[in-house]
């Protein structure tokens, strides 16, 4: 195997665990977690045990290249225990492989502890640290190789390919650090974009917010500055218009909240218990509306893993929006049917009524979209993320005048 490959090997096995170390900073990151300092420990290690265990067997190369690069990156690092741990393997595998005095080599090796950390302490740059490391390296080995006359540390090699093996293992150490850095910077710029476009969703949904409150306060204040308090009439008039709109204001705030604080409890559900439950709530409304529900649900039990309040929160908006929909249909009728396909139950709730075209179809689940006089447009959107967060699908089919069919997607439970 030529020094090529040995370098090439080497350099697999270091950044093999670096490159799995920095996939779960990414993976934190994204789910919102700190990241644990440990793990970059264990990468460390892991590293410089694979080049020790399975790198070269080159014993000339693998002294230096093995058993320091990976020391330098914990110094750059500042993983100050860990470069202590790596630093006593080195030692006992010196001492133990090639019989050199424990002395000579724990004297070297506590000098680059002492200088490295004191470097870190003053800032310096990582690249700046690459340099004292290797120079002192080579000044050390000068030094065991022609005033001790130490030839089991490196033989009889002259100074020349002394000094060829400090630069592979300068160019390792800089092409390493530097790749490692390069997977940083990436993963930094990832989170800054994340980051903006979090702050532009959380802008855009202010803004919404804003112009859909602005609306019925603007109206409030129309009719105060024409109320009269001493006029019966306007008393009359225009105080269920002022309740109505500041309710209307109350319910569109309630549902941003929710919006932003979706807490799913699971627990054991039946979910036909919970629609027939749900079906009661609604019998006297339907009545009154003239509207007719056919309940063509399975009859058994089907168990899911979800929260009842929050599912039925879905299943209620769902069926006022379809009554709401049928308001100027005649003989308005909704069906409620179900299906079992691969271990999942497709709940579909269909109404005649007037349908909903192609273009708000596409925007159906958009907060703040709505094509009702006085809905909020959150209903949609929010039982969208509580179904999503049960594992399931909300998914809407319908045209224009052929009515609409609503179909919930979840996942039985398995025993």
């Amino acid at each position: 195997m030529n020094i090529f490959e040995i370098l090439v090997l080497n350099c697999v096995f270091i950044l093999f665990p670096l490159i799995i170390y920095l996939f779960y900073i990414a993976y934190s990151k994204n789910i919102g977690h700190k990241e644990n300092n440990l793990f970059l420990d264990f990468a460390l290690i892991t590293s410089f045990y694979l080049c020790l265990k399975y790198g070269t067997y080159n014993l000339l190369f693998e002294q230096l290249f093995v058993l320091n690069v990976v020391l330098i990156v914990s110094f750059i690092k500042r993983r100050i225990c860990t470069s202590l741990l790596i630093t006593s393997f080195i030692i006992y595998y010196y001492n133990d492989t090639f019989n050199i005095n424990i002395f000579l080599i724990s004297l070297e090796y506590l000098y680059y502890l002492l200088i490295c950390n004191l470097l870190i302490k003053k800032e310096i740059n990582n690249y700046k640290i690459i340099d004292f490391f290797c120079i002192s390296k080579f000044i050390w080995l000068l030094i065991e190789t022609f005033l001790l006359n130490s030839n089991i540390i490196i033989g009889n090699y002259k100074i020349l390919k002394l000094l060829f093996l400090i630069i592979i293992l300068y160019i390792t150490a800089y092409a390493i650090l530097m790749l490692f850095e390069k997977g940083e910077e990436i993963l930094k710029y990832h989170m800054n974009i994340k980051e903006l476009e979090q702050e532009k969703q959380i802008r855009t949904s202010l803004f919404k917010i804003t112009h859909e409150i602005k609306n019925p306060i603007a109206v409030c204040k129309g009719y105060l500055d024409m109320f009269d308090i001493n006029n019966t009439e306007h008393t009359k008039r225009y105080i269920p218009i002022l309740k109505e709109e500041i309710a209307k204001t109350l319910v569109l705030l309630q549902d941003f909240l929710a919006m932003n604080k979706i807490k799913i409890e699971k627990d054991i559900v039946d979910i036909n218990y919970l629609i027939e439950n749900v079906i009661k709530n609604f019998t006297l409304m339907l009545n009154n509306k003239n509207i007719k529900l056919e309940n063509k649900i399975i009859d058994d039990e089907i168990f899911i893993e979800g929260d009842y309040n929050r599912l039925t929160q879905v299943i209620i908006n769902i069926i006022k929006n379809a009554i709401e929909a049928m308001e100027e249909t005649n003989n308005g009728l909704i069906k409620i049917e179900e299906r079992i396909v691969n271990n999942n139950i497709h709940i579909l709730i269909t109404d005649n009524g007037p349908g909903i075209s192609e273009e708000d179809l596409k925007r159906i689940k958009e907060p703040f979209f709505t094509t009702k006089r006085n809905g909020t447009g959150l209903g949609v959107s929010l039982s969208d993320e509580i179904i999503k967060a049960h594992n399931g699908k909300l998914l809407y089919h319908s045209s224009l005048g052929v009515g609409t069919e609503l179909e919930i997607v979840l996942p039985i439970l398995e025993y």
